[in-house]
């Protein structure tokens, strides 16, 4: 049984290396300055004829212009700087000048509020969405630590209101005891 050898001509001083000057001229400027040209050629005719510009048509329009129908990709155009200046330039989508919201910052106290048993639990949920773990975690140590400590004051009344009806209830045995022997040492 033989084994085989395979020879790979990648070896990891080669992957270092920089490419040849004469792939960087004859090949790599060529291919970048084609990116830009059909990306200039298909953003003006896009414009020309009114239509929306985005990385998708952008690349669509190169296909129908490109005279191989090979076109480009949207990482093409990402890719090369002047092509994505140029579409970035004229694309239709400007982005939202609304800010996106800010985290809630671990400044807020995580002390407990007053819920409102109303209250809106959408507006809730966003907020809790917004905040950091460690806030969340904070928060809900806190919320535990509350409720062990009402749970433990809530069964200390309870034990208080039972020792109380206790002692009313003996009390009212012996008041009656009393009165059932008053009324005895009367007949």
């Amino acid at each position: 049984m033989k084994t085989r050898l395979h020879r790979s001509n990648s070896t990891p001083e080669s992957s270092k290396r920089e490419p040849h000057p004469w792939l960087e001229e004859r090949v790599y400027a060529r291919l970048r300055q084609r990116t830009v040209d059909l990306v200039k050629q298909s953003v003006d005719q896009l414009r020309l004829d009114k239509r929306r510009i985005s990385l998708t048509t952008v690349a669509a329009k190169s296909k129908e212009l490109d005279a191989d129908h090979r076109g480009i990709s949207e990482s093409a155009i990402l890719d090369n700087q002047e092509a994505r200046a140029y579409y970035e330039q004229h694309r239709s989508w400007r982005g939202s000048p609304r800010k996106r919201a800010k985290p809630l910052a671990a400044a807020q106290t995580a002390e407990p509020r007053s819920v409102k048993p109303g209250r809106d639990e959408q507006r809730v949920r966003q907020r809790y969405l917004r905040m950091s773990k460690d806030v969340l975690v904070e928060r809900l140590i806190t919320a535990e630590r509350t409720l062990a400590e009402q749970r433990e004051r809530w069964l200390s009344q309870q034990d208080e209101a039972l020792t109380w009806r206790l002692r009313a209830e003996t009390a009212e045995r012996r008041l009656q005891e009393i009165k059932e022997k008053s009324s005895k040492l009367k007949k």
